[in-house]
Formats: structure tokens, sequence, C-alpha cells
């Protein structure tokens, strides 16, 4: 079963303060039944609040957010020492009790210890290698790891996660903007400070827009997050991509637009394009209208006109080459067209939409070239029969996986 510790931490919070929901508690515990880290996670902070008492959930919620977890610790570390956790590979060091610590220092090593072996024992392994940290010039990045299943979140730069579909109110007040959450977009109306990060995470099956306050607006597919501040104050518009979504640019020439990756970044004035940044080794930028540069860092630069791509491959130069708009922008209606691709290439988008994997019971299978269109509102059933017909491929399907073979 696919998922990750930001998730997961966050449906314990839920249910730890007893507003989680029935489907989200369902999940959770089906989570922790087959996967023995997350359910010592789980015990674990039910025993600190158990100990500690009513003060427990205070400091909980106040320092929910995994920056604010992980500069407790460092902090707590270079106090205190630190223990390694026995018989766990590349361990995470726990903070050793000081018995003559207040109430209030043992309320927070409980939270540290506790979520310490969250990530300690968990946290890299429920990753499973499908994040990677996107990092600007100034050193700020996307920490919090990508949502499997579940709602639209929201993770404000205090910490806060606010769920974004689902049964959301019209209006949700935060510290720095108001924000207008509706099923399938969100804007907001900055405060008066408004200094800060905030990142837009997108689940499996899912599509999402925001409306940024410059009005622009970027649409994520599945699978995909965008770190941006309620106002762009500086010399420059920037935002962090990582996963796929298409921009459409509010025209300020003299505030240029940046679209960070893990390997590029996109400068526009105002323009339309999307960027495809779901691998760190690969990134297409496709612009449609305007006129972009991408630029890889090291002098690499390509000015794009419409129709054109730009293309980054590890270790390569960027390449130019024109696109079809009906394939590559299919997904913002749903849909993932392939035109003489290979079968393997599809799991990418299997895994996005559907949370499920390709296994090849015949590896020769991952090779076979097919042409079509899979719509994301439909079952995966749907797909996988049509394979059945058209070219003579039998699957099985268990809770993560779609097992393919040749009848």
């Amino acid at each position: 079963m696919s998922y990750n510790e930001e998730h997961i931490f966050q449906l314990i919070l839920e249910k730890l303060s007893g507003d989680i929901s029935d489907e989200d508690n369902r999940y959770l515990e089906q989570i922790a039944r087959v996967d023995p880290n997350v359910r010592r996670c789980l015990e674990e902070l039910e025993g600190a609040r158990d100990t500690v008492g009513p003060d427990f959930m205070n400091d909980l919620h106040n320092e929910r957010a995994w920056s604010s977890v992980l500069s407790l610790l460092h902090a707590d570390e270079e106090k205190k020492g630190t223990q390694k956790v026995p018989g766990i590979a590349g361990t995470t060091p726990v903070v050793a009790i000081d018995p003559t610590v207040t109430a209030r220092s043992r309320n927070t090593w409980w939270l540290a210890a506790a979520v310490t072996i969250l990530i300690a024992a968990g946290g890299y392994y429920l990753l499973d290698g499908r994040s990677a940290s996107v990092k600007g010039d100034h050193g700020t990045e996307l920490a919090a790891a990508l949502p499997v299943w579940g709602d639209v979140r929201l993770l404000l730069e205090d910490g806060d996660t606010v769920r974004l579909t689902g049964d959301v109110a019209a209006n949700i007040n935060t510290k720095k903007a108001v924000l207008h959450p509706s099923a399938d977009r969100l804007s907001f109306q900055p405060r008066s400070s408004t200094s800060g990060w905030n990142t837009l995470f997108v689940p499996t099956g899912k599509d999402y827009k925001v409306e940024l306050s410059d009005g622009s607006i970027v649409h994520l597919n599945a699978f995909s997050r965008l770190k941006f501040p309620f106002s762009f104050d500086g010399h420059h518009r920037e935002v962090y991509l990582e996963g796929e979504a298409y921009f459409e640019i509010a025209e300020k020439a003299d505030q240029p637009f940046i679209v960070h990756t893990p390997s590029t970044s996109v400068t526009v004035l105002g323009t339309s394009f999307n960027v495809n940044a779901y691998s760190e080794s690969l990134i297409t930028t496709s612009l449609v209208s305007g006129r972009v540069m991408s630029n890889t860092g090291d002098g690499d630069m390509l000015y794009l006109t419409p129709g054109v791509q730009a293309i980054y491959r590890n270790g390569y130069r960027q390449e130019e080459a024109p696109f079809d708009e009906n394939i590559t922008l299919a997904w913002r209606k749903g849909e993932y067209a392939y035109y003489n691709q290979p079968l393997g290439t599809l799991e990418a988008v299997l895994f996005r939409w559907y949370g499920k994997r390709l296994t090849f019971e015949d590896p020769e299978l991952a090779s076979k070239m097919l042409t079509g269109v899979i719509e994301r509102d439909q079952p995966v059933t749907e797909f996988l029969e049509s394979l059945d017909k058209t070219s003579g491929i039998t699957y099985r399907i268990t809770e993560d996986k779609i097992y393919l073979r040749t009848k």
C-alpha cells in the first residue's frame, strides 16, 4: 500500500484530537494493521497523550509542521546530547530523558520522541524514494511529503493544515489570509502581513487550481505540490513545483514570474505553459503562448516560442522539440493520451491517478507499443479491459498493484 509519512502523521493528529473522519479513520486503521511502523507510531503517540494529559494535544497541534518538529529535535540534541534508536538502520537521534526537566519540558520531550519514532521507524521507509525537495537560490524547499490519498490540503507557513476539498466552509480565516476554497479551486485574500510560504498538496486521483495574489492561475495535476506565498512582495514572483502544473501567468513586466523545479527554473512575464517535473532527472516545459526562458542554472538556457517545449535530461543539455497540445495538456480534461508509447511508461500515470503500481509477469510486455487514452474519472478496470480486448493482455489487481501478462 502506498502512502507517506506527512499524510499519516496528519491522520494520527486528527485521531488523537477526535476530529478524524470515518473514512480517514478506516484508512489509518488499515495502514496500522499491515505496517508495524505506523502501528508503533500510533501507539507511542497515544501513550504520550495518556501520560502527559490534556496539554499534550495543545503542544502537538501548535508544532505540527515538520519544520517545527525538526527544529525542536535539533535544539534538544544540542542541549542534552542524543542517543540512537537500537535496531533501525540509518536511525534518527532520539532525545534522552532528563529527570530534572519541568512538566512543560517533559511534554516537549514526549512530542519530540514520539514524532522522532515516526520519522526514524517509518518515515524514510514510507517515503519509498518518491519525494524530492525543491530548493531555490535562497534555500527554501518543499520539505513535507506528498499525500497519496485524501483531500487536497494546504500546509500554512505556521504549520497548520487546511482541508480544501470535502466538507469545507465558504471562507476560512487564517493568520495571513482569508481562504475561499471550492471543490476544484482555491482563491484567497491576503492580510496586511503575508510573509512566509504555503504548500498546496494535490493527492492521487485529483487535480486542483489555485489563483495566486497577482491573478495568475495554476492548475495542478494529481500527486503534485506547489509552494507559494500569499503575496508577491519582492522583485520577482516565485513559486516551487513538484509534479505537473499548467500556468496562466498574469502579465507584470516589472515583476517576472519564476517557476522553480528540482533541476530547472522557468522565467516568464505573462504567458501560458505546462511544466512536468514529476522526475528530477526529466523535466519538460511546454509553451502554449507568450515567451519563457528555461534555465538549468549552469548557463544552459533556452528561450521558447509557442508550440515548442524544453526537455531537460539529467547529465545532458536541454533540447527543443515541438509538442501536441492535445496530448501534453490532455490531463487538464482528466485524460492521459498516449501515442505509440511503451506500456511500461504508463506506470507513472496509473500510480498518480489510481495509486497502483504495474508489475509485468511477462517482462517483454513493458516494451509493447500502444496508443490510447486513460480517463481519470473512469475505473482503472476500463483501461485494463481495453488492453484485454485490443492487445491480448490479461490482468489481476491487488490492493496496490496491477499484474499484467499475455493471454
